[in-house]
This record gives structure tokens, sequence and C-alpha cells, in this order.
């Protein structure tokens, strides 16, 4: 069977140049130039009913529609549960243009997972520009990319490392997720060079941000836009741990008019789980019919949270532990209101060798909370 795949990959290409997300002559070039098929052989769809992963084969029509389409695909699945994908591709371009990179710079991708965007990077800047780590998938990547006749630097290993002995690197990009940027990518950031990656604190909690170097400072905003990649996995990593079983002490019980999905608001949220600190993790309790009637929050402390989420206004909440995890959501969301509700780009980050500071509007404006390190 023959699949015009050519024809598939100039009208992937048309559409994303329309909507902007694709502007530059040299990636548009590179983009055409790559069979996204070649690093997308198989992929994963989830059955909506049984939760169950099945595999599809990129052979036929459908599959290649599919993968030449501006969708994220899964491509591993562990214990129930995607842990790696090929990105949507406007996504990737987007980001790609963000990186602003010129010819003869040494650039760094974090998370080479199918080979795809690291085939890109190649086809904009020759492979011997182009470095690359991953936990897992580079022997399959390598062949991949053989195919086509790059040969960049792979390397398998933990991303939050770097590669030493390749720097230092004029551009550094993640298409992984991290809680704060990792020293290693600091120091082997050259000077003047610039660092892209989704810096997120919880899931959904956190976006891309776009540093660049100075001296002893790398500094930036966080992307107007919005972004949302796995999590950085690490060598023998174990599973997180589940949340601890509610904490003892009295439950206080108190009304808010606050949407009790005030996580569905990305930026308030974010800083929600920047004050905290702490994984918090996300349910719901559903009635006899399988509708949501009450939200919960649970920390690794054992504090908890229940928001009821039914047409009552206003809502009751209850929680208990040693952290008031709606108090929280209450004192973060009254500062974003007090800011006008700033977007993403009115968010910056400052990462120097002591700390990861997270801004608004300027540098020197109010800190909203400090990355972890």
């Amino acid at each position: 069977m023959s699949v015009d795949w050519e024809l598939l990959l100039s009208r992937l290409a048309d559409e994303l140049t329309t909507k902007g997300k694709l502007s530059s002559p040299r990636w548009q070039t590179a983009f055409r130039a790559t069979p996204r098929h070649v690093f997308v052989p198989e992929y994963f769809q989830q059955d909506s009913k049984t939760g169950d992963w099945n595999k599809i084969v990129v052979d036929h029509p459908e599959a290649f529609d599919m993968v030449y389409s501006n969708v994220a695909l899964v491509t591993d699945v562990d214990d129930g549960r995607g842990v790696s994908s090929s990105s949507m591709p406007g996504l990737m371009t987007r980001m790609l243009e963000l990186l602003d990179v010129h010819d003869g710079l040494n650039v760094l991708e974090i998370g080479t997972g199918t080979g795809y965007n690291t085939a890109l990077l190649c086809a904009r800047l020759g492979d011997q520009y182009v470095s690359s780590i991953d936990v897992d998938y580079v022997d399959a990547a390598q062949r991949r990319l053989a195919s086509l006749g790059y040969l960049p630097h792979l390397w398998t290993g933990d991303g939050i490392d770097g590669i030493p002995d390749r720097g230092p690197f004029d551009r550094i990009i993640s298409t992984v997720a991290v809680s704060h940027i990792p020293p290693a990518w600091f120091h082997q950031l050259a000077d003047g060079g610039a660092i892209l990656t989704d810096i997120k604190v919880n899931p959904a909690a956190g976006n891309l941000v776009l540093l660049r170097k100075r001296g002893d400072i790398s500094e930036g905003r966080f992307d107007a836009g919005r972004a949302c990649f796995m999590d950085m996995r690490h060598p023998d990593q174990p599973d997180p741990p589940p949340a601890a079983d509610r904490a003892g002490g009295t439950p206080v019980r108190s009304m808010t008019n606050l949407s009790a999905v005030a996580w569905e608001q990305p930026v308030p949220w974010f800083l929600t789980c920047l004050a905290l600190g702490t994984p918090i993790d996300v349910g719901y309790l559903l009635d006899d019919d399988y509708r949501p009637v009450a939200a919960r929050l649970s920390a690794r402390d054992g504090s908890w949270a229940e928001i009821d989420t039914t047409d009552a206004h206003p809502h009751a909440v209850t929680q208990a532990g040693p952290t008031r995890l709606w108090d929280a959501v209450e004192r973060t969301t009254q500062i974003w209101n007090a800011h006008d509700r700033p977007a993403w780009d009115r968010l910056g980050l400052t990462v120097t060798a002591d700390e990861q500071r997270v801004w608004l509007d300027s540098p020197d404006g109010p800190a909203l909370g400090h990355l972890g390190t």
C-alpha cells in the first residue's frame, strides 16, 4: 500500500503556517523535509470506555492522517499510563522558533523521545551542532535519524545532568517538564545563550519559560501561550508516593465564593502550588450517576480539602490537616485579583546559583514565589 505522505506533510506545513505556528522560511524548509512517520511508526490510543491502550501501526491511510495532523501522539505506555509522546507539531515548531537559533549555534535538546524534534534541529542547523539526551529511547531514535542521514550526538542518561563534555551550549531546549531549572543546565549554558523549557510545579501548574543568560543570571518571561509536557523521567525513578492518609484533627468547615475548579485558572493555580511547595493531588467525588458533586485536594502531609461542586452558591468547604489547602487557594487567588489578574506573559523567572525567583512584570517587581532546587 502506498500513501502520499509528502502531500500530507505539505498540508500540515501549510496549516501550521496559516496559523502562525511556522513562520520562518528556514524552519518551513526544515519542517517540510522531515517525515514524521519515520519517527512515529506506531502510537497508542486509549479507549474512552475501558481505559485500555490500543497500539496503532502506521501502515494504513487513517494512521498516516493522524501522524500528519497537528496532534500529540502517545508513543509509549507503562503500567496503564502514557510515559512518552510525540508532541503536537505546532507546539514543536512554535518552540523552535521561540528558541531563535542561528547558523553555527551549539544546541542541546533535553528529551530525545522519538527523535522527531531532533531531526528538525538537524535539518535546520546540521547534525554536528545538535546534541540530545534521554533516559530511554535513544537507540531507536538514532536508527531513525541515521535513516535520514543525520548523526547528531545522542546520549542515554538523566537529562537533569545535561551533557557536560558537549558544552557550552548556545541554546538548550527541553521537551519534558521540570519543576525548576537544573543547575547543570544553568552552568552548561554559554553567556548570551537561551533556555526554553516547561516549568511545572504540579500537574497543570506551569508553562513554558524562555530565559537568556547574561553573566551569572538567566532571566526571562513565561510564554503567553500554553504548553503541557510529560514530566522528566530519571533512571530507576520510583513511582511518586501516594497522598498520605487524611491527617487527624477536627475538620474545619467554611463557605467560599470561588469556583470549586480553581485549578482550571492556570496562573492562580500555579501560584497556589508555588506557595504550597508540595505536590497536590486533585480528584472528584461522584454521585450514583457518576456526576461530580465535590472536588478533593490532598497533599503528602495528609492535609486535605473537599469543595462542593454542585450548583449551590456559595460552595461548602471542609478541610483538615497541618496545611489548609483551600486557604492557600483563596490567598493566591486574592493576590492574582489584586494585580489585575495577570496572564502568563506578565510573569517571569530569574535564575542564579542561589535562587530561582518568580516575579511579576519585571525582575524588580513583586516576588510571587521561588522554585525549589
